[in-house]
């Protein structure tokens, strides 16, 4: 027990002052969106494929080729401008 404590000690030394609210910041929502697609797609490839086929096929002409293979791409690059693009300051109360 002794040793958990000094490791959790160790990783709370290590995080950012608002860690706790890290709901709050765009960078994690994205990376938490592209986390839940990818594994979406990766772990139940057929439902995708069915959900995929229920968008209307002229609705599917409108989507640009390139979005059904590199939305995870540009997740990760809404991920790292969120990180330096300021944001509001979360309130102390969480």
């Amino acid at each position: 027990m002794n040793l958990l404590k000094t490791w959790a000690a160790a990783v709370r030394a290590r995080l950012i002052d608002d860690a706790r609210l890290w709901w709050r910041f765009w960078s994690m929502r994205f990376a938490a969106a592209g986390v839940l697609i990818q594994g979406f797609l990766t772990w139940f490839p057929d439902q995708a494929r069915d959900v995929w086929n229920w968008i209307p096929a002229d609705m599917r002409a409108l989507l640009p080729s390139w979005l059904t293979t590199s939305l995870p791409i540009a997740l990760f690059a809404a991920v790292m401008i969120s990180r330096v693009v300021a944001q509001k300051k979360a309130p102390a109360n969480g």
